[in-house]
């Protein structure tokens, strides 16, 4: 198992950092997690062909975690699909299905066409949302969006004896930390430092079971500080970089 880390920039693009995209390989095969930056050009760089990803998990409806679904959507129609690859994607808010079709036929998708076959929308609810020979893939309610209005997700991954969590976005007070991290060993945790206080939520992330953690989705003013604590975790602390990769 190995996460890419395509797009590591908090909200908006920073010099050499993109917005949220996490490619993650099991077995051979790929799971996209986030779609903010663009994501075909990324994994297109890395000599893997965007549509043999199986399957794209949103954390959340901002622009940043999602706003590249459309390009990744064209590598699924038929002129450029030739094996009939097929990607299951998943968004937290249903009502963003019907958006993002009416958005994709704007731009010629046309509706009924069997490119819409193989990108097949699909709304997220707590719990098991998807399983193949690989992985299996849950996702664990976050209160990100204005406390909860809005539905926001972690996931977590299991695969190859593995065990990884994706936080996505998190509330500002990182009181919604995932609290499987205290209850079972992870391999790693991929977590976003935006809202992350290195001196209020250092002593509850420290408690984390796990072998490695992931700074993500970064905020230039944040880096430093994570810098000058990482003595502080009981577990090697990274800061990703986008381009990176990491054994799991």
């Amino acid at each position: 198992m190995k996460i890419y880390t395509l797009g590591t920039s908090h909200g908006a693009t920073e010099h050499e950092r993109s917005c949220s995209v996490n490619l993650l390989e099991v077995g051979g095969a790929y799971y996209l997690f986030d779609c903010g930056g663009d994501a075909e050009s990324k994994i297109k760089n890395l000599g893997i062909e965007p549509n043999s990803v199986r399957a794209i998990f949103i954390s959340h409806m901002h622009a940043d975690h999602a706003a590249s679904l459309p390009g990744m959507a064209k590598r699924y129609a038929l002129h450029y699909n030739k094996t009939e690859a097929h990607a299951d994607v998943f968004l937290p808010e249903p009502e963003a299905i019907p958006t993002l079709m009416s958005w994709l036929e704007a731009m010629h998708f046309e509706k009924g066409h069997s490119r819409f076959e193989f990108f097949e929308l699909k709304p997220v609810s707590p719990g098991v949302v998807y399983e193949d020979e690989n992985v299996r893939v849950s996702a664990i309610p976050t209160r990100h969006m204005q406390g909860g209005k809005f539905p926001s997700y972690a996931y977590t991954v299991e695969g190859e004896g593995k065990l990884f969590l994706y936080t996505g976005d998190l509330a500002p007070d990182f009181s919604d930390y995932p609290s499987v991290v205290y209850e079972k060993d992870f391999d790693a945790i991929l977590s976003e430092l935006v809202h992350f206080d290195v001196e209020k939520n250092l002593p509850d992330i420290k408690r984390s079971r796990t072998k490695k953690l992931i700074f993500t989705h970064l905020g230039p003013r944040k880096i430093p500080l994570i810098e000058a604590a990482k003595g502080e975790f009981p577990y090697p602390v990274y800061i990703a970089n986008d381009g990176d990769s990491f054994d799991i």
